[in-house]
């Protein structure tokens, strides 16, 4: 229990009592960090060190377009210092939570803000927005780390030594993971460097390494694809060199899709990680490295 220090003052003409705490109580204490998926939970974690107690909205294994909050969230964002977001539509039915959960004067950031997002494309004859997946990019990763780093030292200036040292650690070894990427995922052929998935996610990924996202099901993973665009899709993967197709863990009913799909094309399915961490991939680098093998097994 921390110390008070009391002094007299005099207002009015009056003796009042005022309860000073001894100690900053946001210094003296864990920063309490909540965030909407488990991705940027790990960012606010390796910045933050012993220093924060980061909690995510959306749990490990869950698909961040379907999951539902409940009391519990509300109740995690009540006692919250700071609230970390992707933004640029991916999480933003969990901003009105996060905004009337929170108290008075918690900060809300989105980290995506700021970077450029790829421009609107066309699929099955239909305008679609961008894709909100910035961080399969190292780095746009990189670029969430700062601003995380920037928020957690506005927020305690104290700690801003301990928060810019564990930022640099982490960087340099984001930009260590970025070179990985680049020099192996180049040993992939060029014919063969064609991404076929369940939805939207990997637009980011693709641009920054050298691939083409050229078809997926779904732009949004709760819609269901119609028969017209699975056949389209069996025809397209059929005519790959390397006959392979992604789903991605948190897609229950996408995953079945795409298993009819490659028994229709005679081709394999693979795993890529996009919307969430999990037990057995519990860091963003675990989890660049994870896909970074699959992509080579997949089409090397």
């Amino acid at each position: 229990m921390k110390k008070k220090a009391y002094r007299l003052l005099l207002v009015g003409g009056a003796v009042c009592l005022l309860a000073l705490w001894s100690a900053s109580s946001l210094e003296a204490r864990q920063l309490q960090v909540v965030t909407t998926f488990s991705i940027l939970q790990d960012f606010v974690q390796q910045v933050g060190g012993r220093e924060v107690a980061v909690h995510a909205l959306v749990p490990l294994g869950a698909d961040p377009h379907t999951w539902e909050p409940s009391p519990r969230e509300a109740g995690l964002v009540a006692k919250a210092d700071l609230l970390v977001a992707n933004g640029a539509a991916f999480d933003d039915w969990l901003l009105p939570v996060m905004r009337s959960a929170a108290g008075p004067h918690v900060s809300l950031i989105l980290a995506s803000e700021g970077l450029s997002l790829l421009e609107a494309h066309t699929h099955h004859g239909h305008t679609h927005a961008h894709d909100p997946h910035l961080w399969l990019s190292v780095p746009n990763a990189v670029a969430y780390v700062e601003r995380i780093t920037q928020a957690l030292q506005e927020l305690s200036p104290d700690r801003a030594d301990y928060f810019a040292e564990n930022a640099a650690r982490y960087i340099q070894e984001l930009w260590a993971l970025d070179g990985r990427l680049a020099a192996e995922l180049a040993e992939i052929p060029p014919e063969n460097r064609i991404i076929v998935t369940y939805h939207n996610a990997f637009s980011y990924l693709a641009e920054r390494y050298g691939f083409e996202v050229v078809e997926f099901l779904v732009h949004n993973p709760e819609a269901e694809p119609n028969p017209r665009d699975l056949g389209r899709l069996v025809e397209l993967v059929k005519q790959l060199e390397k006959p392979a197709v992604f789903t991605e863990p948190q897609l229950n009913s996408g995953t079945r899709y795409i298993q009819a799909l490659a028994q229709e094309a005679g081709a394999q399915v693979f795993t890529l990680y996009s919307d969430s961490l999990s037990e057995a991939v519990p860091t963003y680098v675990e989890m660049m490295e994870y896909n970074l093998q699959v992509l080579l097994e997949a089409l090397q």
